[in-house]
């Protein structure tokens, strides 16, 4: 199961047994607990339940994964697995989280210039 966020305000739900097919865009965060098959767009995050089933592209600031996601993920933040989480396709991201049991088929590319610019506030000044 997925921890809660502090103070995340969900903006969109798509809950139990629904099913929605299409484009969903949104300035906010999204959870989805139902079906969605599509595209997804957000300044804010993506958490996908338990026993949602999705199969869609995702942008997004975060992605939390405890159901199943097909399909490519491109994300200017973290990317988090639970171990009932599932999921196949690409991901773009500056962190990828993978708990133990769950399942990842795919392939992942670091974002370089989000780790450069936290690389570089560590490094000594000369």
């Amino acid at each position: 199961m997925l921890k809660k966020r502090k103070e995340e305000k969900i903006n969109s739900i798509i809950g139990p047994g629904t099913e929605f097919k299409g484009t969903l865009k949104d300035r906010g965060s999204i959870r989805i607990d139902g079906k969605f098959e599509g595209e997804i767009e957000t300044e804010g995050s993506v958490i996908v339940g338990e026993d949602a089933v999705v199969k869609a592209n995702i942008k997004a600031n975060s992605v939390s994964i405890a159901g199943k996601v097909t399909g490519d993920i491109d994300c200017e933040g973290k990317v988090e697995i639970s171990s009932a989480g599932s999921l196949e396709g690409k991901v773009k991201a500056s962190d990828l989280t993978i708990a133990e049991g769950a399942f990842f088929n795919g392939e992942c590319r670091m974002n370089p210039l989000i780790q450069r610019s936290s690389k570089e506030d560590l490094a000594p000044e000369e």
